[in-house]
């Protein structure tokens, strides 16, 4: 199903790394620095320039807090579709051939063979669009992720001195709408948190502490003691 581009986006990451993005730099990274092997299941001569970021189309996710913000000080920025091509279309990032899709889940067989077909066809003659539809496709293990991905191709990005990452400069302040704290954020860190990001940083967005682990009022269901009688 197409995404409009007003849907909501979002990423948890470590509370520095947001705080670089509200400065201006928007970061993308090499696929080889990921988990899944998977990632990297093609080897072509334009590998080491092709460089994505993820993102979630599920605002509201347990498990994503617990893999995203393993020390419960991580924070989840909200954007849009829009925003996110507006400031990967910016003036640091022209000249790059750009992508953001969702990703399709597959089964591992599925994806291997896919991923053999893209290789022949990469060894005929290389396709950069060909050579990134490797990015928008992961196994169904990882569908939880309601992944969307950002690809950013660096075509001039030296062989020789292969990078783990690419940055390009951006209004962080027009691209993140609301920032999120843990849930789980010790209360000293996350009201020192808000506070540098409202006084340092200058962001007028909301910023909240996430209530997905408050406890939500108890409802008496136990027999009234005259009815016991």
């Amino acid at each position: 199903m197409e995404k409009k581009d007003s849907e909501n986006l979002y990423r948890i990451l470590p509370f520095d790394r947001a705080v670089e993005i509200l400065k201006g730099s928007l970061y993308f990274s090499h696929p080889s620095t990921w988990d899944d092997p998977f990632e990297t299941i093609v080897d072509h001569d334009k590998a080491h320039a092709m460089f994505a970021q993820c993102w979630c189309m599920n605002g509201v996710s347990d498990a994503m807090w617990r893999i995203y913000s393993p020390n419960n000080l991580g924070v989840r920025i909200r954007t849009t579709r829009t925003k996110l091509k507006e400031a990967m279309n910016s003036a640091g990032a022209k000249g790059y051939k750009k992508r953001i899709k969702e990703v399709e889940y597959t089964t591992s067989a599925s994806l291997k063979d896919r991923a053999k077909d893209i290789a022949a066809q990469l060894q005929k003659k290389f396709d950069p669009s060909k050579a990134a539809d490797l990015f928008f496709m992961k196994r169904s293990a990882f569908e939880h992720e309601q992944e969307v991905r950002a690809l950013l191709y660096c075509e001039d990005a030296p062989a020789n001195e292969p990078k783990r990452g690419w940055s390009i400069k951006i209004d962080g302040h027009a691209l993140v709408q609301s920032i999120l704290l843990d849930p789980r954020v010790p209360s000293h860190f996350g009201s020192a948190m808000k506070l540098y990001l409202r006084r340092t940083i200058g962001f007028k967005g909301p910023v909240q502490t996430s209530v997905l682990y408050t406890k939500p009022p108890v409802f008496d269901g136990r027999v009234p003691e005259e009815d016991l009688l």
